[in-house]
């Protein structure tokens, strides 16, 4: 008996601690370069995902093939332009990577800077 209520202690304990550690309302943005890849890291509020997702539609302008809005996505992306970069996105959380090699300047040039506005937005609002 006395097991059973140290493991059903030791569960509630752990269940509290781990859920406390989860952000609530916190934002986290970090932009990493190397030579090489260019990368953006984004923790926000899950009922902010559409707001970020609708302001992705927007800035790469990806032709209507497809909406990052209600989207969750694991993988690499090439649009029309030629632009390519992994993404990893669901509610709450966004990474994003792009190789340079692999991109032009210009479109290098833009995803860095969607990265450092949505950074702004997020963080002013």
């Amino acid at each position: 008996m006395k097991k059973l209520f140290n493991l059903v202690l030791i569960t509630v304990l752990s269940v509290a601690f781990f859920s406390s550690c989860r952000h609530r309302g916190d934002i986290s943005i970090s932009h990493n370069e190397s030579n090489d890849l260019y990368k953006f890291v984004a923790h926000f509020p899950e009922d902010r995902t559409k707001e970020v997702q609708r302001y992705l539609d927007d800035k790469l302008e990806n032709g209507g093939d497809f909406s990052f809005v209600n989207s969750k996505i694991d993988g690499t992306i090439a649009l029309d332009n030629k632009m390519n970069f992994y993404i990893k996105m669901y509610p709450g959380n966004l990474k994003i990577e792009m190789n340079k090699s692999k991109n032009s300047y210009e479109n290098y040039a833009r995803m860095r800077k969607i990265g450092e506005d949505m950074g702004k937005i997020l963080k002013n609002d």
